[in-house]
């Protein structure tokens, strides 16, 4: 039987789970090309880990469906939105990119 959590109120479980929605966007958008990554300041895409980070957040809004406060829902639904025009932007930029590489012979 699943416990029920006891030690954080309502509002501290809804702002973490704001902050992981968030957190989980900002790894998707950075793998997108977004923006740089803090380290190397260089943009990066890596649509399969962008993809697998979409994923995962779709697999929490299907699980968590009818369980959300309305902020948890309005954030988790927003994220979602834009990471997939965001993906589809990226995939777009991608192929153009790709298309535009000239042969190599092998």
């Amino acid at each position: 039987m699943a416990e029920h959590q006891t030690t954080t109120t309502s509002g501290e479980t809804t702002l973490r789970f704001i902050e992981f929605v968030r957190m989980h966007a900002q790894n998707a958008a950075l793998f997108l090309g977004r923006f740089p990554n803090p380290q190397t300041g260089q943009k990066m895409v890596n649509l399969e880990v962008a993809r697998m980070l979409i994923d995962q957040l779709s697999a929490i809004a299907a699980k968590s469906r009818g369980n959300l406060t309305p902020d948890e829902e309005t954030v988790l639904t927003a994220a979602l939105s834009n990471l997939q025009m965001a993906y589809v932007e990226a995939t777009r930029e991608a192929n153009q990119s790709a298309a535009q590489q000239p042969p190599t012979n092998a």
